[in-house]
Formats: C-alpha cells, structure tokens, sequence
C-alpha cells in the first residue's frame, strides 16, 4: 500500500538537511521523498475530489460528527451502517 498523505501546512518550512531524524525510520523517510515528488502531489490533490468530500458530507450529513451511543462497538456500528448507506447511494448515482 502506497500512503499518499497531506505534506506540511502552508507556513511551516522544513530546513533543507542531509540527515534523517533521530526518530525517523526508513519507512517515514521514504514518504517524504515520495510525497516532494510532482507525480505524487498531483495524486493528492486528486484524494480532495473523493475522500475528502465523502469524510465532509459522513460528518455534515450523516451525523458523523455526534453520536447517539456509547461504547467503541456501538459507536463502530453507526460508522459502519453509515459507510454502508454513503456507497449505496454513491452506487445508486452511478448507476443512473
């Protein structure tokens, strides 16, 4: 799986360096220099147009913001039923 995640907000610059973090691993540094690159930058923006709206319209629409249970496996079921009826209709769009 290839991880395509957001790079750092507007503002924050990053001082050019020859050597990793202390903490970093292989794996970070890796994402790093994928996500400086013009391919995976154009890939990103893309994931604004599809994850980005359907997270937006779970939460403003679908009451994904609040929930009306407690507990880690009531609270899953929600987000799940609501998963659920996003595809169907998302399915039912695409299909007419």
């Amino acid at each position: 799986m290839t991880v395509y995640a957001p790079p750092l907000k507007p503002g924050r610059t990053r001082k050019p360096t020859t050597h990793a973090k202390p903490c970093e691993t292989a794996e970070v540094r890796q994402w790093r220099s994928r996500m400086e690159r013009a391919d995976s930058k154009i890939i990103y923006k893309q994931r604004a147009a599809t994850a980005e709206t359907t997270n937006a319209d779970l939460r403003r629409w679908r009451t994904l913001d609040r929930f009306a249970v407690r507990g880690l496996a009531k609270v899953r079921c929600q987000v799940l039923l609501n998963v659920v009826a996003r595809n169907l209709q998302r399915w039912r769009q695409l299909a007419a």
